[in-house]
This record gives structure tokens, sequence and C-alpha cells, in this order.
């Protein structure tokens, strides 16, 4: 499995679950986005160049509501299996952001695992019964 970090989370973060991922057979990569393009790359630039080396699981906390039909649709057609992070997540320090992904993430690998596309909600409360939600881009 490949994950791929949007420009909205840090590439630190991206880089700690990468090296925390280390230990996890099935993960191959995890890059933020500035590792593979540049940071102004508008996100249907970079959705399809990820086609290339897809399938990706990406995170973001960007909503994809406001994006305009093309990169919403580039999402639809990708195959990438989509996390999108809460919005409260944006209102919450780097590090408790980080301290939540880390419990977010045996979690978000099981998904992954289970299904070969799709969106997701993250909310950002984790208790011991958390469940994503479906979502539609």
């Amino acid at each position: 499995m490949k994950f791929f970090f949007d420009n909205n989370l840090s590439p630190h973060m991206a880089r700690g679950i990468d090296g925390m991922s280390g230990v996890v057979a099935d993960v191959s990569e995890v890059r933020h986005l500035s590792d593979l393009f540049p940071r102004n790359t508008p996100d249907v630039v970079w959705i399809e160049r990820l086609n290339e080396t897809g399938p990706w699981c990406i995170l973001s906390i960007d909503r994809f509501k406001k994006a305009h039909d093309a990169e919403r649709e580039a999402l639809r057609r990708s195959g990438h299996t989509v996390f999108v992070l809460d919005p409260q997540w944006a209102k919450q320090s780097y590090w408790l952001q980080c301290e939540r992904l880390v419990r977010w993430w045996p979690q978000i690998l099981e998904q992954s695992r289970l299904v070969s596309a799709g969106a997701f909600r993250v909310p950002w409360s984790h208790v011991g019964s958390s469940k994503f939600h479906a979502i539609k881009l």
C-alpha cells in the first residue's frame, strides 16, 4: 500500500508515519505531496499523475467540496482510496494532529486493506468503537 499526504498536512507528519510504518509489511511508501510535486501543484494535476503509479491512499483535510468538478471527477476516476480528515483536525495544533493520526493509523491501514477505492471521513474523536463514514466526492 502507498499513502499520499496532501499539502494541507505537514510533510513532517508524513515522514513520521512513514518511519513508524516500517514495521508494517504491506506499506511500501508514505509520501507527502512535496516529496513528489511542487507544493503549488493543483489538485487535479497530482491526482492524475498519481494514477501513473497508483493506486494510492490519499489523506487530506481538504473536503473537496469547494473543488471544481474536475477535481472531484479525477478522484472518482482515479481508483484511489481517500481519507478526508474532519474539519476539526485543522483547528488542532500540530502535535495534537500527530497524536490523533497515530491513534487512527491502525484503522486507516485496516480500511485500506479492505477496500480498493472510495472516500471516507476520519472523525477527530477517537474512542474504542470509532468508525469511518463513507462519503461521496
